[in-house]
């Protein structure tokens, strides 16, 4: 009965979206070694209704059991002020279509991968042959982060989190502010996931690589580049945080891409 009533809130949720933009995913990878390709952004609530709803249009029940939102966890999360509204909105509403999905367990996330490898492949617009969408290692991940820069300690360059603008100090990424409550009013940290696109991108044109959402790699006890509730100390390229694989308002995800045939 669980099943049949998500197959139906979805199917009236997501009536409206279509298959993948293949071009644009193309234009939204960028290379990291002559194979191996990172996407710009995180995973987004836009992108992972467009894989929920070709699940539901395909029939594939057992799959979409596997790939479902958990969006209570947004209770279990700590904060200064309760996090319901988000456990009705920010997986649904379009006003948060641009922010990184999270509560989505390291089995969906796999299952992202291969059901994109397959749509891209079959493509007749995409740019490359062969490809392998994947979660990355942590080497890989670490790589990507630098943006070329072997000595860089962030995806960002210096030493520093944040930067002065005019008046107001402004972070390099979202994490959690330990700052007193007037600076987090001058340095826009918030409570909150930041869109996938916000923030400056490193030298490989990734975004949000540090804060934002921790991002999983190919090992499922390794989460990498901390969270919009980290502390400062997460955010370097080397840190690294335990992860169990359940979904999480903290977690999301970024895809990977060896290129098998150009």
């Amino acid at each position: 009965m669980k099943n049949i009533l998500l197959v139906i809130f979805f199917f009236f949720f997501l009536k409206t979206f279509g298959q993948i933009d293949i071009k644009q995913m193309d234009r939204s990878l960028s290379k990291i070694s002559e194979n191996l390709y990172a996407s710009k952004f995180e995973v987004s609530n836009k992108n992972y209704r467009e894989f929920l709803h070709e699940l539901i249009i395909e029939n594939r029940i057992a799959e979409l059991t596997i790939a479902q939102l958990d969006t209570l966890k947004w209770n279990d999360n700590i904060s200064s002020y309760s996090n319901n509204p988000y456990v009705d909105y920010y997986h649904k509403h379009s006003a948060y279509n641009d922010y990184p999905v999270v509560n989505v367990s390291y089995e969906a996330a796999q299952l992202y991968c291969e059901w994109l490898t397959k749509i891209y492949n079959t493509s007749p617009k995409r740019k490359f042959k062969k490809v392998l969408f994947r979660l990355p290692s942590e080497n890989e991940w670490e790589t990507a982060a630098r943006g070329g820069d072997s000595l860089s300690k962030y995806p960002w360059k210096g030493e520093f989190l944040r930067t002065k603008k005019g008046l107001y100090l402004c972070n390099f990424a979202r994490y959690k502010n330990e700052s007193s409550s007037m600076e987090r009013k001058s340095n826009n940290s918030e409570d909150i996931t930041a869109p996938v696109n916000a923030y400056y991108p490193n030298n490989f044109g990734l975004f949000n690589v540090s804060g934002n959402v921790a991002e999983m790699l190919s090992d499922k006890q390794i989460v990498k580049g901390g969270s919009w509730q980290s502390s400062s100390e997460y955010l370097t390229i080397k840190s690294k945080q335990s992860n169990d694989g359940d979904p999480k308002p903290t977690v999301g995800f970024r895809i990977f891409v060896d290129i098998v045939e150009k």
